[in-house]
This record gives structure tokens, sequence and C-alpha cells, in this order.
């Protein structure tokens, strides 16, 4: 097993992975176009793990300048309890260290089976704030549709 940094090439084989559990929603963001985008800006902070050059896990991060944020760290179900999970997020949190970014969120679903694995592996359950989103452009399963601005 190797990690490496995410490419553009990665995207089909990371949208399989993804989508093979439960706790882990693609949304529009995660299409082609977006996926390519974020890389471009952030390609330094996302890393995929593959044996063979099978992608076998990720884990993209971005930063604003101030805060690191986690996205879509996954690992193929038969590789869980490895330590592989642990390999890439630790990749990315010293990735976001090395660019002066002291602090970073992830947002995952209340439900979602690894609450557990984040909380020991040293982060912390927020119970004082909320999220809110917003669509701005097109729509999302999650949220819906975009309204219609008014007159």
């Amino acid at each position: 097993m190797s990690i490496r940094r995410m490419e553009p090439a990665d995207h089909e084989a990371l949208l399989e992975l993804w989508r093979s559990f439960p706790g882990n929603a693609v949304t529009g963001a995660d299409g082609r176009e977006g996926f390519t985008a974020f890389l471009e800006r952030n390609g330094d902070f996302c890393f995929v793990l593959e044996e063979q050059e099978k992608v076998l896990g990720s884990v993209m991060a971005a930063h604003d300048g101030r805060r690191g944020y986690i996205y879509h760290l996954a690992v193929d179900a038969r590789r869980h309890g490895r330590g592989f999970g642990r390999a890439l997020m630790e990749r990315a949190e010293g990735a976001l260290a090395a660019a002066g970014i002291e602090k970073a969120h992830l947002f995952i679903f209340s439900d979602n089976p690894a609450v557990g694995f984040y909380e020991r592996t040293g982060w912390l359950l927020r119970r004082d704030i909320k999220v809110m989103s917003k669509v701005l452009a097109g729509s999302d399963p999650l949220l819906g549709t975009r309204p219609e601005p008014e007159d």
C-alpha cells in the first residue's frame, strides 16, 4: 500500500469508493468539473491510498488561509481496521499544518458510524455549533433546488 497525491484521473475510482459505503454523500460538487477545480486549488492536501494502481482510500483537504477542512476520508471496507484511514488523515493534517493551518474542521452526518474513528484520532465532536447550508447554484440532493428569487 502506498499513499500518493490525488490526480484528476482518479475521479471515477473515487466516485465508486465514495458510493460504496453508507454515511458518505456524493453531491454535484463531486462531478468531474468540480473535482478537477478542487484539485487545482487544493491538490497539495488531497491523497489516495492505492495498491497495485488500484485506489483503495482517499482524503481531500483544503483551507481558506485560516482553517482547514477535511472531505471524503474513505477506505475500502475490506481494509478497515488496518490503520489506513489514520495514515491518510495524518497525511492531510500534516500538509495543512505545513501550510500554517492551526485548526481544521470536518462535517459528518450525525448517524455516520465513522464518528468513533474521528474521536479516536483526536477529533472533537462539537456540541456548541450548528451548520447551515444554502444552495447557491443548481441543486443538491440533500438540500434540494435553489429557489427562484421572488419579484
